[in-house]
């Protein structure tokens, strides 16, 4: 799946202006579905909120749906690329500790981003849904991967389901965006790092876990 704007559509290569005022769309409309969902979401107050006419909307994007896929693609290219930057280590329980706060601060980072591309899967149909779910496939898999190594280099008590294992991580990251609020007691990286911990105490041997 392509970017299929208006713009892009006629062949024209679109502008900086117009890849900027793009991203401000996406950005107002992730914060519109994360605080009343897509389906309560209408266009006209998505182009209200960044100062256009609801049908200037459409020089930018086909519809709602294509808006949703655009956000969604965004938040799955984030937080793969994320990921990939937590992996640098050799070490197979410092790639998993570091994966894990990485996962996290996605969600803390960029909340409104990480919960619709989570959530609002329901929404998609079609090409869109299947490009998605093609990403959080390789996404889970490359999560696999990363407890497997763990698990095989000793550094995991045995026990563990490894597919449970990674749905209960990447659900604490959803968690996260849906409490944690920059005004809060704690900072965000506080907060990743303590849980970061927490997951880790319960993954560990009981002898090499942290106190």
């Amino acid at each position: 799946m392509t970017y299929r704007a208006a713009s892009a559509a006629s062949g024209k290569r679109p502008t900086r202006e117009h890849l900027l005022k793009l991203e401000e769309i996406k950005k107002a409309a992730a914060r519109q579905f994360y605080a009343i969902g897509y389906s309560g979401t209408d266009l006209r107050s998505i182009a209200n909120e960044v100062g256009l006419h609801v049908s200037s909307l459409y020089s930018y994007i086909s519809g709602k749906e294509e808006l949703l896929f655009l956000i969604m693609q965004d938040g799955m290219n984030a937080i793969t690329t994320s990921l990939d930057n937590a992996c640098t280590s050799t070490d197979p329980l410092e790639r998993l500790r570091n994966s894990i706060l990485a996962h996290i601060m996605h969600h803390v980072e960029r909340p409104f981003l990480a919960w619709t591309s989570h959530v609002e899967i329901r929404s998609l149909t079609g090409p869109y849904r299947d490009s998605i779910m093609r990403m959080r496939h390789d996404y889970e898999q490359r999560w696999l991967r990363i407890l497997t190594d763990a698990r095989e280099s000793g550094n995991l008590a045995e026990g563990y389901d490894l597919k449970l294992t990674m749905y209960g991580v990447l659900g604490l990251g959803i968690s996260v965006a849906n409490w944690y609020h920059p005004d809060g007691r704690l900072e965000g990286n506080e907060i990743a790092s303590m849980l970061t911990t927490q997951v880790l105490n319960g993954l560990l041997p009981r002898s090499g876990a942290d106190n």
